[in-house]
């Protein structure tokens, strides 16, 4: 009687073992183990969804009723502007493919893919992303001052929601270090003028001498960004040693003193 209790209960089993094609009790049984894997085809998709979305919604306008790209050099400046954030489409998803294959290769423990390496690849993606982002609206920023026109425009970031919070996680640990070491307004002028420093100006007039000073303060935003974005590696590297150094202490305790 056992026996047959335990075919019947065993039938699931041997009908998924003989579907064909059926590879996705494996898939499970190893996700946990292929962690890094799945992440990184994450990141492929969306690189390939935000080219085709991207793109989609900067040339939408010429079969949108309701977007006009107006006349003359309106619309040349429009047609300009389109063209050049089509081309920045392909190095920000490159950006974001190669995030994924950083990942994808990852070789750490889970603990460390998860607050090490995960984190700080977001960190530099979205420092990347923002770096090519001001860079090209610079650009544009520059050939409408050349030209009269207004090229302008750009790429929305919505594709960053989910992980924008994590560019200015070091910073925020870092605040939050300085404010339990009483140190609140070293953290004032981390959080309240590194991060929120800003060189960008209205743009001018074209030919004009304070719309080629805006050009060139745009183009230095460009390099603030980077070097936001490698202080805040550095910044996420110290804390990271400091948290692992204090678990591992936790661990096995000890007092620094030196036995006679």
């Amino acid at each position: 009687m056992e026996n047959y209790v335990n075919q019947v209960l065993d039938l699931p089993k041997m009908v998924g073992d003989k579907l064909p094609g059926n590879v996705f009790n494996s898939m499970v049984d190893d996700s946990e183990g292929n962690i890094a894997k799945w992440t990184g085809m994450f990141y492929r998709v969306a690189a390939f969804v935000l080219v085709v979305g991207a793109i989609y919604g900067l040339i939408s306008p010429l079969w949108d009723a309701d977007v006009s790209l107006g006349e003359g050099k309106e619309m040349i400046g429009g047609i300009v502007s389109m063209l050049i954030y089509i081309y920045a489409v392909f190095p920000i998803a490159q950006v974001v493919r190669s995030t994924g294959d950083s990942l994808g290769s990852s070789s750490s423990s889970t603990m460390n893919f998860v607050f090490k390496d995960l984190i700080v690849a977001n960190i530099k993606m979205i420092g990347h992303v923002l770096a090519i982002m001001a860079f090209f609206g610079a650009f544009c920023m520059g050939l409408s001052w050349l030209t009269d026109m207004d090229i302008s425009g750009g790429i929305g970031t919505a594709f960053l929601d989910n992980v924008i919070a994590v560019w200015g996680l070091p910073m925020t640990a870092l605040v939050e270090l300085t404010s339990m070491l009483g140190l609140d307004f070293v953290g004032a002028v981390i959080a309240d003028n590194w991060m929120n420093w800003d060189v960008t100006t209205m743009a001018g007039d074209a030919w004009s001498w304070s719309g080629l000073v805006a050009v060139a303060w745009e183009f230095a935003g460009v390099a603030l960004l980077l070097a936001k974005l490698y202080v805040s590696l550095t910044v996420y590297h110290f804390m990271y040693g400091l948290l692992t150094t204090f678990v591992a202490w936790i661990k096995s305790p000890y007092l620094p003193f030196r036995s006679k």
